[in-house]
């Protein structure tokens, strides 16, 4: 959220009466220095963050990160002047700063001070969103000695991302320091890091011989807070999905009289986990609004997914006391069904700002398995088509459910049955069933090898693949 808006000359304040000294005009004439960079690289790819001028007339200051690889970089100010930078000038790559040239432009440099920082030191970073430039007041929650001595001060607070390398003001608009956006959350890099990059280093251009850029999240990792949390992320994600398999499944094999064999035990035994997996995540503190926002977002997925399950466990226990399943079994069912679709609709709700976290994180962006990256709609699937099974990310080749009339019944293969191999392609862990669906459309016309595992043996499926995909199975078109 803005704390202070400046559109067309006015600042409007909102800041508590603690902070009534803030000197909003000294805010309002900083902005003026602060600039959008648009870095673009020879291939087309665009870094953007921000950028301001220090050291002097000619001389602006950026976070490393977003200088990679560039040979164009462009500087727009708030009254809408684009400056080209020349060149850079000097990097200083364990803290992640760097230093370029722009043409001069009547504008003043910001002033360096250096002050002390501790946890709960509030600053105010100048931030752009939406074509309107600001400043959003975060504080300081942590600080940690990384495995060089370089000291990480972490940020917190409400502030849009996409603002690497703004500037930290105290409230007489002085700068003490920048804001890096790192897959850790926001860390400030203190003024006097800044004061000492050499501005006398030979100019070099863009697209020349320039100094190694590092990443802002490589630069002295330290302990990486924010790697553990988007880690218990992560592990949310997965067992948010094999509890949402297992409770398909559950649904599939209780259907007719199968309520009267009473709950799956590994129903019970996913539910627990879930409600562990609540417990663990909703105990995780992080100052970061993005991984905040997720977060809670996740935590009423699973409470969902737990109120399904348990409308679904009360619907067969009734069933199972009545041995029929009547209309209080029915309408428990119902209930189990309509908590499962609304975890899915909240789920979906935030899935901008899940991608956006993908993106940042480093944990998510490696460790996350193909099958949940799929169902984000992080990752477009291999072939458009359904096979018509439910598995999980633990064995994501065991059909734990196959319904009937689908597209893998008419090729022969059973529920219960674990895909082994197919057209001599063997499968494990890592895959995805996308990857046997990638062999069935590289085979069209033809019979090939299909190896399960079945009741326990291996199987030979001689399994003959249509010419083309009938349109039945055939998944609809996304934009």
């Amino acid at each position: 959220m803005f704390l202070v808006l400046l559109m067309s000359g006015m600042v409007f304040s909102q800041f508590d009466p603690a902070e009534a000294q803030v000197d909003a005009a000294a805010l309002s004439r900083a902005m003026k220095s602060v600039a959008v960079l648009t870095a673009e690289t020879k291939d087309g790819k665009e870094s953007r963050g921000l950028a301001f001028l220090a050291a002097g007339e000619g001389r602006a200051v950026t976070a490393a990160h977003l200088l990679k690889n560039a040979s164009r970089v462009t500087l727009s100010f708030q009254d809408g002047v684009e400056l080209l930078s020349p060149g850079i000038i000097a990097v200083d790559e364990k803290r992640g700063l760097a230093m370029i040239e722009v043409p001069a432009s009547g504008r003043e440099g910001l002033t360096l001070v250096q002050t002390s920082i501790s946890p709960g030191t509030m600053v105010h970073c100048g931030a752009v969103r939406d074509g309107t430039y600001g400043f959003v007041q975060l504080s300081v929650s942590e600080v940690h000695q990384g495995a060089s001595g370089v000291e990480r001060y972490v940020l917190t607070g409400e502030a849009p991302s996409g603002n690497s390398g703004s500037p930290a003001l105290d409230q007489k608009g002085n700068v003490t320091g920048m804001v890096i956006e790192t897959t850790e959350g926001r860390l400030l890099v203190p003024s006097a890091f800044i004061a000492a990059i050499d501005a006398s280093s030979p100019l070099k251009s863009w697209g020349g011989e320039v100094p190694e850029m590092v990443d802002a999240a490589q630069a002295d990792p330290g302990p990486g807070p924010m790697d553990e949390i988007d880690q218990a992320i992560l592990d949310f994600f997965v067992i948010l999905y094999d509890h949402d398999s297992v409770y398909r499944w559950g649904q599939e094999t209780t259907n007719g009289h199968g309520f009267m064999q009473g709950v799956p035990e590994v129903v019970y035994h996913y539910q627990t986990k879930l409600e562990m997996a609540i417990k663990k995540l909703g105990g995780v503190d992080t100052g970061d609004p993005l991984r905040k926002k997720i977060i809670m977002n996740l935590l009423e997925v699973g409470k969902n997914q737990v109120v399904a399950v348990n409308y679904f466990t009360q619907a067969v226990v009734v069933g199972q006391g009545a041995k029929a399943w009547g209309a209080q079994s029915q309408d428990l069912n119902k209930r189990a069904w309509a908590a499962i679709n609304i975890a899915g609709e909240v789920l979906m709700s935030e899935l901008s700002a899940i991608h956006e976290l993908y993106e940042r994180s480093t944990v998510l962006s490696e460790k996350m398995h193909r099958d949940i990256k799929y169902s984000l709609g992080i990752e477009k699937r291999v072939a458009p088509f359904a096979i018509g099974a439910v598995t999980t990310i633990e064995k994501p080749f065991r059909l734990l459910v196959l319904y009937s009339g689908t597209f893998g019944e008419a090729l022969g293969l059973k529920a219960g049955d674990t895909i082994l191999s197919a057209a001599g392609l063997k499968f494990d862990a890592e895959g995805s069933m996308e990857d046997f669906k990638a062999v069935i459309l590289e085979n069209l016309g033809k019979t090939i090898d299909v190896v399960v595992e079945r009741d326990g043996k291996q199987t030979t499926l001689k399994m003959k693949i249509p010419g083309e995909i009938p349109e039945k199975y055939v998944l609809p078109q996304t934009l």
